[in-house]
């Protein structure tokens, strides 16, 4: 049952229900400087983050649209079928995340199994000093309850994520976890650069050897770098020794930088991915993206056996992240 239109407030941080975009249920947070979309009938997805005092929008849109995860029926089910659906912008990776993995007897797929998962609204709160969405979802193959609450305090350009993930189930679980804002053009071009306080990352798919943060290889150089999407170029690799929980996309072009902050020691690594015009699948020359991603483990961990969080039977843990949008 869609959730009903409220009468939104037109002034000062809101909340606005009830709208649909190609098929899926959307809620919008609003304030003076940030409107962001939520996707309630998938993940919680964001598709949409704009810094309203630029008219810019952040996140990273796919060359074949937001479309319907209907719309389109999947030629082979066990390779890969979150790409045959990707609808850019921010999601979530739980209970795994990278390739699929066997867990517990069953199977997950690219990225785990919230990133496709309903969710319900729970509470809305709407005051002058800020609003707040709060979501419910349960997980479909894993015994999870996922609480998460988004919010805009007053009309500062700063959005909280803070979740609380159960363990419904009758024996300890290992997960792997993180969050997947992807970001593009506009805001992504070949001026933009990523600082991260990392001492040394890893590299897929070699992920044996630690490397000094941010020396690449020699063609790379500079790893903090954004390249153009011309470059038909890309990278994948995993950022840890972090000081403090904290990455930033900055954009001279737009003299604006994207923050976000969190708890490094729950989320060591940062996962930095970047596709400037990669030839293969699955945009073939036509997707330009940048994601910077805190999550529990690196890529292959749960692959391998290497637990990065156990959540114990019928408990829970708790986690926040905070992104802010600083004009330079």
């Amino acid at each position: 049952m869609p959730t009903p239109v409220r009468v939104p407030r037109n002034h000062g941080p809101r909340i606005l229900t009830g709208y649909t975009l190609n098929g899926y249920e959307l809620a919008y947070l609003e304030n003076a400087k940030l409107r962001v979309a939520v996707n309630l009938s998938r993940g919680s997805h964001i598709p949409e983050l704009v810094y309203k005092p630029r008219d810019l929008d952040l996140m990273f849109k796919p060359p074949q649209g937001h479309l319907h995860h209907t719309a389109f029926i999947p030629t082979a089910h066990d390779e890969k079928p979150y790409f045959d659906h990707h609808a850019g912008g921010w999601f979530e990776c739980f209970p795994s995340g990278g390739p699929p993995v066997d867990y517990h007897g069953g199977r997950l797929g690219f990225h785990g199994e919230l990133w496709g998962t309903p969710f319900v609204v729970a509470r809305i709160e709407e005051s002058a000093d800020g609003c707040a969405l709060t979501l419910i979802a349960r997980t479909h193959r894993t015994p999870f309850e996922v609480l998460k609450t988004f919010k805009l305090t007053g009309d500062e350009a700063e959005l909280t994520i803070s979740e609380r993930v159960t363990n419904l189930g009758a024996v300890d679980l290992d997960v792997l976890w993180g969050q997947h804002p992807t970001f593009g053009a506009p805001f992504v071009d070949e001026h933009a650069y990523v600082e991260a306080p990392a001492a040394k990352y890893l590299e897929a798919p070699d992920g044996k050897t630690f490397k000094p943060w941010p020396h690449g290889p020699l063609a790379e150089g500079d790893l903090r770098r954004v390249r153009a999407q011309e470059s038909r170029s890309g990278k994948m690799v995993y950022l840890t020794g972090l000081d403090e929980g904290r990455a930033r996309l900055v954009s001279p072009s737009h003299r604006l930088t994207f923050e976000m902050r969190w708890d490094a020691a729950r989320f060591p690594y940062l996962w930095y991915y970047e596709n400037a015009g990669q030839t293969g699948m699955p945009w073939f020359g036509r997707g330009y993206a940048l994601a910077l991603e805190p999550f529990t483990g690196a890529g292959w961990n749960q692959a391998e056996g290497k637990p990065t969080l156990t959540i114990p039977a019928g408990a829970n843990v708790e986690a926040a992240f905070v992104a802010r949008c600083v004009e330079l």
